[in-house]
């Protein structure tokens, strides 16, 4: 009997700027596993939180929703394998993010979740230097918008981009110590099956890599995600993972990152039975 596997799309709210490089990489993973003898199938995912999803012993979602998570994590529930589980998505918002890394212990930047819509707490940001610059992140989902993600150099334009969170009805910030040096880009599927790093100019050395895909791997793991990215500050031989996300769109590796994805979950149904 073959197997059966449902891939969800992600909300369009959740993916600004990257609606049609979601679907593509998604679309690519669900035509790898046709090509395995797998009957596929997708499905947007307000319709997969509305109504009662079709059996699948596969389930790909690149959901992020609190509704769609909530029929996911039931689904799983009910025996079926996702990439990623519902718990490994939810753990990717930044109040959880932060936690997890450390969980991990892979360099990232020292930060702190505070409420965006009372009085800042200085308290709550002393293990920050504000005079050596922050990021003041929204703290639920990554951003959706520019303004999600500002830089502040002092206490007053922290509470300045605070006070317009809270306009906005972002109830909570993270807020990053700033980390000097160039950003990379690295996308990663567990098991092995994938990992590469994406700079803008001069390569990265190749020890850099080695190290780099080995702390992403251990977050990745105490994340519980199988299809990942994220972002890296490198200076120098040093690196600090700066944002972590379930299931990018793996837009400059679409083809590998697809075969690669497919594999891990074949050998995952292989081993669930």
């Amino acid at each position: 009997m073959s197997h059966k596997a449902l891939g969800i799309y992600r909300e369009p709210e959740f993916s600004p700027g990257k609606v049609e490089a979601d679907a593509a990489i998604l679309d690519a993973t669900m035509a790898e596993l046709k090509r395995e003898g797998v009957e596929i199938q997708t499905i947007d995912a307000v319709s997969f939180a509305a109504g009662a999803p079709p059996r699948a012993d596969l389930v790909l979602p690149m959901c992020q929703g609190p509704r769609a998570l909530k029929r996911l994590a039931a689904v799983e529930q009910a025996g079926a394998i996702a990439i990623n589980s519902a718990l490994s998505i939810r753990n990717c918002y930044r109040d959880l993010l932060a936690p997890g890394l450390e969980r991990a212990g892979v360099p990232t930047p020292a930060g702190a979740l505070i409420p965006a819509d009372e009085p800042l707490d200085a308290r709550k940001l002393a293990g920050l230097d504000l005079s050596a610059g922050v990021f003041v992140k929204r703290g639920d989902l990554h951003a959706l918008a520019p303004e999600d993600v500002q830089r502040a150099a002092d206490r007053a334009e922290v509470e300045a981009i605070l006070a317009n969170f809270a306009r906005r009805g972002v109830r909570f910030a993270y807020v990053q110590q700033e980390v000097v040096g160039r950003v990379v880009k690295f996308y990663g599927v567990s098991g092995g099956a994938h990992f590469s790093v994406h700079p803008e100019g001069e390569e990265v050395p190749e020890a850099a890599v080695r190290a780099l895909a080995e702390a992403a791997a251990a977050a990745a793991g105490a994340l519980g995600l199988q299809a990942w990215g994220g972002d890296v500050v490198l200076s120098g031989d040093r690196f600090a993972i700066i944002d972590f996300n379930d299931w990018p769109s793996y837009s400059r590796v679409r083809g590998a990152a697809a075969r690669a994805i497919a594999r891990r979950a074949i050998s995952l149904l292989g081993r669930s039975r």
